[in-house]
């Protein structure tokens, strides 16, 4: 059980730390060791009021004129003066895209991001991720186990993203190591030398992004920067290239990182209960269930942030104006008033489609549904070609130390040598 003590109308947990080594290995007995009714508590260790609730997080995604998205990717820590100034350097604002913005600039780069990011865009990607997992597959020895991270689930979502937006493939190594400085640099904890150190990449990343934005500008392909430049041509005030930069910033990130740790937690959760993985070879139209209900079970975004406009009350709770909110995303997928049975992972579970897992309201994932293509695609050609599949025994699981991004860095499995279908 926690330690609290009251802070007003909330509990304080003093030892509740979502960077902490035991929150990172398993957040869910932490979940569960809270009191059952403590929908809203202060966390001084990241100085957050932690929202818990279904009905509470869905309150906020749906209200942003109380619920502001400024802090979305803000560095969880103040950041000394001379990263803080190298960022500057490199073009990197302090609002730096789409995620983070209120209405009304919000509507302005959002209405034209999902014109140029439509579904029969995403759909016609099937066919290049479907060869992207079979050349990724067809490189691994199955005679010996294999890091499944490694060769599928990182490089299957930054091959994907990184060919939408256009980026060229010599670049995409480099776009790969500069989105793993910034999830250290806007969600984790680092020192003082170390922020100075990721900030000098993340102002790189920026001012990379800003001359790959100015060449597209004058040779045009069939991929998404082209169509917002096409926007941009259209009316030139209403979609400036340094905004197109920034919407194909926050797209090389989310649309990588998230996935990655999406198919990453699907397959662990499968192969964990080996039965739960048997059920899904022997009947494949299981698979969407899987990616839906790993959504709601152990989401690749376990957690959110917006901070208050004006003073409000959440979950019984009184928060002044200028509160920050760490919306537990990973909590409301566990709320037995919303889900029943919600330990239990259950892959005929029907309201998986409730999950919060991609956020709702103006700020709902504009990739959400190439993240469970993919997903469900990886899942499809596994499940084909290994039906034995297994996770190596005795592995130890590490989790990248930030507080936004979840999945496991690397994942050991074997597929017994008598069962591969090829």
């Amino acid at each position: 059980m926690m330690s609290s003590h009251r802070h007003g109308s909330c509990p304080v947990y003093a030892n509740f730390d979502p960077l902490a080594k035991s929150f990172l290995d398993d957040p869910f007995a932490v979940l569960a060791s809270l009191p059952r009714e403590t929908p809203v508590f202060y966390a001084p260790s990241i100085d957050y009021y932690v929202v818990t609730r279904y009905a509470d997080i869905k309150s906020v995604f749906l209200d942003p004129e109380t619920y502001s998205a400024a802090p979305t990717q803000l560095p969880l820590v103040e950041l000394v003066p001379e990263a803080a100034q190298i960022l500057l350097g490199g073009g990197h604002k302090p609002q730096p895209s789409m995620v983070s913005v209120d209405p009304p600039a919000h509507t302005r780069l959002r209405s034209p991001t999902a014109r140029a990011f439509t579904p029969e865009r995403v759909m016609q990607m099937e066919p290049r991720i479907r060869r992207t997992i079979n050349q990724l597959l067809n490189d691994i020895d199955p005679s010996s186990p294999f890091d499944l991270v490694s060769r599928l689930t990182f490089p299957l979502p930054a091959t994907m993203i990184f060919s939408f937006l256009g980026i060229p493939e010599r670049d995409w190594s480099q776009l790969k190591e500069w989105c793993g400085h910034r999830a250290v640099l806007g969600f984790g904890r680092p020192t003082p030398e170390e922020q100075v150190l990721r900030a000098t990449q993340v102002a790189a990343y920026r001012r990379y992004l800003a001359t790959f934005v100015a060449s597209k500008a004058t040779v045009r392909d069939d991929d998404l920067t082209s169509a917002l430049l096409a926007i941009h041509d259209e009316n030139p005030g209403a979609l400036t290239h340094e905004e197109i930069s920034s919407i194909v910033y926050g797209l090389t990130f989310a649309g990588h990182e998230t996935t990655n740790y999406l198919i990453g937690n699907l397959v662990y959760r499968l192969l964990e209960k080996p039965e739960r993985w048997d059920a899904v070879v022997a009947d494949p139209k299981l698979i969407p269930s899987a990616v839906d209900e790993t959504l709601r079970y152990d989401p690749p975004i376990p957690g959110w942030r917006r901070v208050t406009r004006r003073p409000v009350t959440l979950g019984g709770v009184d928060l002044p104006e200028g509160a920050k909110l760490f919306l537990w995303l990973a909590a409301s997928g566990r709320d037995a008033s919303v889900f029943p049975a919600p330990e239990t992972f259950n892959l005929y579970r029907s309201d998986t489609s409730k999950s919060l897992a991609f956020g709702l309201g103006i700020h709902y994932c504009l990739g959400a549904a190439l993240g469970k293509l993919e997903a469900r695609l990886a899942l499809e050609a596994l499940t084909g070609r290994f039906p034995d599949l297994r996770l190596v025994a005795g592995q130890k699981f590490s989790f990248p130390p930030n507080i936004s991004f979840r999945g496991p860095q690397s994942l050991w499995v074997q597929a017994p040598q008598d069962s591969q279908m090829r």
